[in-house]
């Protein structure tokens, strides 16, 4: 593994909140799985959220549970399915993405929230609710981090 990927998975980490919230040690890929199979909280989420600049609804879209789920969760310390951890895991790694790309996060959300013409037109938090979309939007990403407009 790479130091660059190392690096990765660390501010994917810390923008779920860090240690404080992800108590675990997380070196790799896999130890991100182990995390999720043990089940990631909603503070995860709520961080995410609050570097994002996502709504509650946006956010519970993303994830494809209601906000009403969400919110008891929360209030009950019930942590996230796997399906919804790995969700909130790879929102993550776009995110970890942006920030590398972008530097600053309102030039982030700026970019999340206007039309890309790589993308169709589509602004790219319309894109984070399905695996293709994330896929698509990290993408991207990558070519702008390279010099190929997007």
């Amino acid at each position: 593994m790479t130091t660059l990927r190392k690096t990765a998975v660390s501010s994917m980490v810390e923008l779920m909140g860090g240690p404080a919230v992800i108590p675990q040690l997380v070196r790799n890929e896999m130890d991100l799985l182990a995390v999720a199979i043990k089940g990631i909280s909603v503070q995860a989420v709520r961080a995410l959220q609050q570097h994002l600049g996502f709504s509650n609804k946006e956010m519970s879209v993303v994830l494809g549970v209601s906000e009403s789920t969400l919110a008891r969760r929360e209030q009950t310390r019930k942590p996230l399915t796997l399906d919804e951890g790995e969700k909130a895991i790879q929102l993550s790694a776009v995110l970890a993405k942006g920030m590398e790309v972008f530097e600053d996060e309102e030039d982030l959300h700026f970019w999340l929230n206007s039309p890309v013409p790589a993308l169709g037109g589509q602004k790219p938090k319309h894109l984070l609710h399905s695996v293709i979309g994330r896929n698509q939007v990290q993408d991207v990403l990558g070519r702008i981090q390279h010099g190929h407009f997007s």
